[in-house]
């Protein structure tokens, strides 16, 4: 219920909001406020079209073709961002993925209620990679809009970590804030915040972490500090989860990003950087061993990737459909049939979607990755957000391998949009966004002799 009031709330006075929002930011701030509203503080299912029986296993997204806040806002962006005359890249691969998965849905799946919905989640995917992209560009162009979506981001993580400090004290809240009746939080002193699963509410840490930490170097004391604030939070957010994976990949994340701060980092930037890096570790890294003694093999996890590799040898083409996998694999192996899907993200698409489509959809990031480690050296040339990609790679392998949550409806959007976003750099940021700051420097260093505003340290 509590979702439906703020939705009917943001209704009645979003036009208001955004009309201010866009003459002060541009469209694109528009956008990214609804993306984390939607994908980042409230995914929830908000509607259900059409049934599925009750029995109907899932995975990758609720059994019923309904909508959901993740994918609403996801389209709405796109529809700022075009209205505004911005524009909505979205990579080639991304396109056949998406004309080829529909292609399947008449012809090589059966269609089924929950297969439509798999297949929704995974097209708004696909819309929320060029929103991503779109934001980003101004992010990375506008000092302006960079202070803001730092600024957004910062309410984002402070608003999830005073509900974790809530849940951490007992305080009972309404199950509409918290999306889960679960006591996690209370019996072993995870947190979910308003995202359901401490998992989750992990990934969406680690994925805004990702996009603030590439402005930790700007020369504008003002946007780095925000980023300093944004990343810290997310740490913060992340550790209080006690996820594993997500834990792990944030830790090599940071320990790597501080250790080699780029530029002119003072000694004492990088000695205080990793004491907080320890200390945080040391009041986390009990808790995680804990897990890892409660649970050391992963619970059904290796059961369930046997289960997934024992598919693929009989259907490694076509697959199962998207949103099908429980209810065909669980028919045949009883770990599956317990309402668990393979915890590797890629086997589970692959399973699902056949390779192909799998291959196509985890294509945008894999040439993320592959420009980042060929772009390390010069890095500086765009906001070092190459570096943070490299820095990244343990930890999104990690998560990525050992856990299917990216790809879920709750948290796919975002990461998404995150691939897009850091893609901007990619798609020639280097080139035009410093080129951009530094030509405004340039023109005001005749008159001044402050440094170029928003180069790379």
């Amino acid at each position: 219920m509590l979702p439906i009031v703020a939705l009917i709330v943001l209704l009645i006075v979003g036009p208001f909001i955004a009309i201010a929002v866009g003459r002060k930011f541009g469209y694109a701030a528009n956008a990214l406020l609804v993306v984390l509203f939607g994908a980042a503080l409230f995914p929830r299912t908000i509607a259900t079209f059409i049934e599925s029986p009750d029995s109907t296993p899932y995975d990758i997204a609720p059994a019923s073709l309904g909508l959901q806040t993740q994918v609403l806002v996801v389209v709405i962006a796109a529809v700022i961002i075009l209205i505004g005359r911005g524009g909505l890249k979205l990579p080639m691969v991304l396109v056949v993925f998406a004309v080829l998965l529909t292609v399947g849905m008449f012809t090589s799946w059966q269609g089924t209620v929950p297969q439509w919905s798999g297949y929704v989640v995974l097209l708004s995917a696909v819309l929320a990679f060029g929103v991503g992209w779109a934001v980003g560009r101004e992010a990375f162009n506008q000092e302006k809009f960079a202070r803001f979506f730092l600024t957004a981001v910062l309410v984002v993580l402070l608003l999830q970590l005073g509900v974790a400090v809530l849940q951490l004290a007992g305080v009972h809240l309404p199950t509409g804030l918290v999306n889960s009746e679960r006591t996690l939080e209370q019996t072993v002193g995870r947190v979910s915040g308003t995202i359901g699963h401490p998992a989750n509410l992990s990934k969406v840490a680690f994925a805004l972490m990702l996009m603030s930490l590439p402005f930790t170097t700007a020369a504008n004391k003002r946007i780095s500090r925000l980023a300093f604030l944004c990343v810290g939070a997310a740490a913060l957010v992340g550790g209080l989860t006690v996820s594993r994976a997500n834990l792990i990949a944030m830790a090599i994340l940071l320990a790597a990003w501080i250790l080699t701060f780029p530029g002119r980092a003072r000694v004492g930037t990088r000695v205080g950087g990793a004491i907080v890096l320890l200390g945080a570790a040391t009041i986390i890294g009990p808790l995680v061993l804990e897990r890892f003694e409660d649970d050391a093999q992963g619970g059904l996890r290796p059961l369930l990737l046997a289960a997934a590799l024992r598919q693929l040898k009989s259907d490694f083409l076509i697959g199962t459909g998207p949103n099908a996998y429980i209810f065909v694999v669980g028919k045949v192996d009883a770990a599956t049939a317990s309402g668990y899907p393979v915890h590797n993200a890629f086997l589970l698409m692959t399973a699902e979607l056949g390779i192909v489509l799998a291959i196509l959809f985890f294509l945008p990031l894999i040439i993320l990755i592959v420009w980042a480690i060929a772009r390390f050296f010069r890095s500086s040339e765009y906001m070092h957000a190459p570096r943070v990609i490299v820095y990244a790679i343990p930890g999104m392998g990690i998560i990525l391998l050992t856990g299917w949550g990216m790809i879920s409806v709750l948290i796919v959007g975002l990461w998404m949009f995150t691939v897009g976003f850091l893609s901007s750099a990619r798609a020639g940021v280097g080139l035009e966004t410093l080129s951009s700051f530094e030509q405004a420097a340039k023109k005001s260093s005749k008159k001044t002799s402050k440094p170029a505003p928003a180069a790379a340290r």
